[in-house]
């Protein structure tokens, strides 16, 4: 709290922190994570060793998503996390507000009331597109639309247009970037209202290289996977994509979560048919590790 309280004098520590924020962003969209981790706990320091400034809270949120994805320290994380957000309404970081939404609930949205999210979202949306940060609104987007499934906010006929407007709003911008996870989503909740039969379109989600450990589209691929097949009854398929996406998403992502969770699930639903002692003792492991997200979000989960 002290620290939180102690303002960077020295201007120019200011745009240094600014300089190592934005270099961690761009490291981060080529795909380079131990530049990232380079850049924002090089930020990190001079905030600790001088003050804070209107630049720390980006660099606190890049390091608390930094300490979530290792899965070490989950309340370590969320503490930072909560604290830069803090301290970003102190500065009245207006201008900085979708991006800083959008770090909080990517790093650690999941161990928070998911309607809090969409609603936070919803707003930083809007505040993005009417200053000019398109890209970082669609960004807010995605996060809006896989919160909104995930706790049932909006009835999926709702949901569908809206995310039918934001695929307009991309054609719009010319923005590709965020499409093919929009395109995703989309198929996710077409399916789930008629199985696609007359709620789908032509444009479909586009894999890539599924291969490719840098692919990072196929984490959200198999989380969707493993939401669809649980919904639709395909509990084989289920927790076969649920084994992929084990293989491959950090343990602290929240797509990690999500698909445990789901995967626990749907081993219940095969043990009621058939006892199997290893397949108990997973489950009696997924319950244990839900406890921690319990202790931080217990709607997300109990509901």
């Amino acid at each position: 709290d002290d620290w939180l309280g102690k303002k960077m004098e020295d201007y120019t520590l200011r745009y240094v922190i600014r300089f190592y924020g934005q270099m961690a962003t761009s490291a981060f969209f080529f795909k380079v994570p131990n530049i990232v981790a380079y850049f924002v706990c090089k930020g990190a320091q001079l905030s600790l060793e001088n003050g804070v400034c209107q630049h720390t809270p980006l660099v606190f949120l890049q390091l608390s998503s930094i300490i979530m994805r290792s899965g070490n320290n989950i309340a370590c994380a969320h503490r930072i996390a909560k604290d830069a957000v803090a301290l970003s309404e102190r500065f009245n970081l207006s201008d900085q507000m979708a991006q800083l939404s959008f770090l909080f609930t990517n790093a650690v949205g999941h161990l928070e009331w998911f309607h809090a999210g969409v609603q936070r979202l919803r707003v930083c949306f809007d505040s993005a597109l009417s200053s000019g940060n398109a890209e970082m609104g669609f960004f807010c987007a995605l996060q809006l639309v896989i919160f909104s499934i995930l706790s049932g906010e909006k009835e999926l006929t709702s949901l569908l247009k809206d995310i039918d407007y934001y695929l307009h709003l991309l054609e719009t911008y010319k923005s590709e970037i965020s499409k093919k996870y929009l395109l995703s989503y989309r198929e996710t909740v077409s399916m789930l209202i008629d199985k696609g039969e007359a709620t789908s379109i032509e444009a479909k989600e586009y894999l890539g290289d599924a291969n490719d450990p840098g692919n990072k589209f196929m984490d959200t691929y198999y989380c969707q996977q493993v939401l669809r097949n649980f919904w639709l009854g395909y509990g084989e398929r289920c927790r076969h994509f649920a084994q992929k996406g084990f293989a491959r998403i950090p343990q602290g992502k929240y797509f990690f979560h999500i698909i445990k969770f789901y995967y626990g699930l749907s081993l219940l639903e095969m043990l009621k048919k058939k006892l199997n002692y290893v397949r108990f003792k997973e489950v009696e492991e997924i319950i244990e590790s839900m406890k921690v997200a319990v202790k931080h979000a217990d709607s997300n989960i109990r509901n």
